[in-house]
């Protein structure tokens, strides 16, 4: 298949998977349409880089596929803290029972903090259930009010605009070099990908590198060897562990703000909270630290580099 034609296909398809998840998006119920539409719009966006040669203006529609993806931005964060709140520190509609405190024991002093509707006298375990109650109503009405903006008359166009096939160029076939675009660009990604890392800053950065890297094989796939497979494979399983320690680098990171705004007698317990956050993000970074190394020691970029494009970086004639 020649360049353009590949372009007009494999754009065409990815926009009628960002319609589908936008058409999803008013249904509150159905929490992967964000995430869907935000995953769209990065490989639209990947597509508008990769076949910029083929577009009549790549450089503008690039820019309305990021506004739309910001727009989005919070509505998904924020559906990714709730789930993570949920899964490091347990559902919220666990047992009141909160006699396991031996300060509210008999004899021991007062409560800490009083529930004026059933009267109990909550412990530590009751503090630490209240706070995550109070982070999860927050978190639930910032969902609200993100998905409330998300599905204005205006957002919505905005996203219809988007959402629709970009112009291409009158003449396809002027678009030189189209067909070797994969020797042109996959190099320089895996480059960038391959760059080692030694903080925390470099780890969130090598992040979008590996992002980029998969969204643009994914692009080119029917044009690079078998290898490819194996290769995506890799970057989904590195993407996927240094996406997990980044979420939970910003969920320590919310609740630390949140410290400072919720109630003076909650902030033990959501100090105590973002302890637990924080080995949950340690053991994430070392997991994702541990298979960056593993891969950089085994020289495994320029293995897979070689995997699609078999070995050959060609130049265009």
């Amino acid at each position: 298949m020649a360049g353009c034609e590949l372009a007009a296909t494999t754009i065409g398809e990815r926009a009628e998977k960002l319609r589908w998840a936008l058409a999803r998006l008013p249904l509150a119920s159905d929490a992967e349409a964000s995430h869907d539409a935000r995953v769209a719009l990065r490989r639209l966006r990947a597509a508008s880089t990769g076949f910029a040669d083929c577009l009549a203006s790549p450089k503008k529609w690039r820019r309305q596929l990021r506004r739309a993806e910001q727009a989005l931005g919070g509505l998904r964060d924020a559906e990714v803290r709730l789930e993570l709140l949920d899964e490091v520190l347990g559902p919220v509609a666990v047992s009141r029972d909160r006699s396991d405190d031996p300060r509210t024991a008999a004899g021991q002093g007062g409560a800490i903090v009083m529930d004026h509707v059933s009267r109990i006298q909550p412990g530590l375990r009751g503090l630490e259930m209240e706070a995550r109650r109070a982070l999860a109503d927050s978190t639930a009405s910032e969902i609200g009010e993100h998905r409330r903006l998300a599905l204005t008359e205006n957002a919505r166009k905005r996203f219809q605009v988007v959402a629709a096939p970009p112009q291409f160029q009158d003449d396809h076939s002027s678009a030189t070099g189209v067909a070797l675009l994969p020797e042109q660009q996959l190099p320089r990604l895996f480059k960038r990908a391959a760059r080692p890392t030694r903080t925390e800053a470099e780890l969130h950065r090598r992040r979008g590198e590996v992002r980029k890297l998969r969204y643009r094989l994914e692009l080119f796939a029917s044009m690079l060897d078998s290898g490819h497979r194996t290769v995506l494979q890799e970057l989904r399983q590195v993407q996927s562990l240094l996406g997990r320690f980044h979420d939970l680098v910003v969920l320590a990171e919310w609740i630390d703000g949140s410290s400072r705004e919720l109630r003076h007698e909650l902030r033990p317990a959501l100090r105590r909270l973002a302890l637990r956050v924080g080995l949950e993000q340690q053991v994430a970074k070392e997991a994702a630290e541990a298979e960056l190394a593993r891969l950089d020691e085994a020289a495994w970029w320029s293995a897979a580099k070689a995997a699609c494009l078999g070995g050959v970086e060609r130049q265009p004639s």
